[in-house]
């Protein structure tokens, strides 16, 4: 699944219904760069996803250690 299409089952499904790589795609798309300042959503999305990162394990990044979400771009 690309991150274009994981964003659109998220909009169709909704966050609540969305399976968690649509999910992660909401969260990148959303709150990401307010978090974690000038980052890539899709770049970001894709580096997590190849860790096998969850949503909750991102967003606990964020919180925490926003140097790592940027080092996510590379990842991928």
């Amino acid at each position: 699944m690309t991150y274009e299409e994981a964003l659109e089952t998220s909009k169709q499904a909704g966050a609540a219904h969305a399976a968690d790589p649509a999910l992660m795609a909401s969260f990148c798309a959303g709150p990401l760069q307010t978090l974690c300042g000038a980052v890539s959503p899709r770049l970001v999305w894709a580096g997590a996803q190849a860790l096998g990162m969850t949503t909750p394990d991102l967003a606990a990044m964020c919180a925490d250690r926003p140097q790592e979400v940027a080092d996510l771009q590379w990842a991928a």
